[in-house]
C-alpha cells in the first residue's frame, strides 16, 4: 500500500512541472487554426495567459488531468 501513494504523488508532481508546457503547446496548436493568430509565439502565449489570468492561468484544467493521472501512476508504481 505504501507503495500506491509514493506513486500517486510521483505522478502527481510529475503532472504539476509538465502541465504548463502542456498547456501552452495545445493553445499555440489551437492558435494556428486561427485567422488571425493570436500568439506570436510560446513567449506571447505564455505572457498573454498570465496577464489575463495570472499564473494560475498556466494551469487551467489541470485537475481533470490529476484526476486520472495519480491513479494511474499509483497502479504503474506497484505493478512494476
Amino acid at each position: 500500500m505504501e507503495g500506491l501513494g509514493m506513486g500517486g504523488i510521483a505522478g502527481g508532481i510529475e503532472i504539476c512541472i509538465t502541465f504548463p508546457t502542456e498547456y501552452v503547446k495545445t493553445q499555440l496548436q489551437l492558435d494556428e487554426k486561427a485567422n488571425p493568430p493570436k500568439y506570436k509565439g510560446i513567449g506571447d502565449c505564455v505572457k498573454q495567459t498570465v496577464q489575463g489570468h495570472g499564473v494560475k492561468g498556466l494551469y487551467r484544467g489541470l485537475s481533470s488531468l490529476l484526476y486520472g493521472s495519480i491513479p494511474k501512476s499509483a497502479v504503474r508504481y506497484v505493478t512494476n
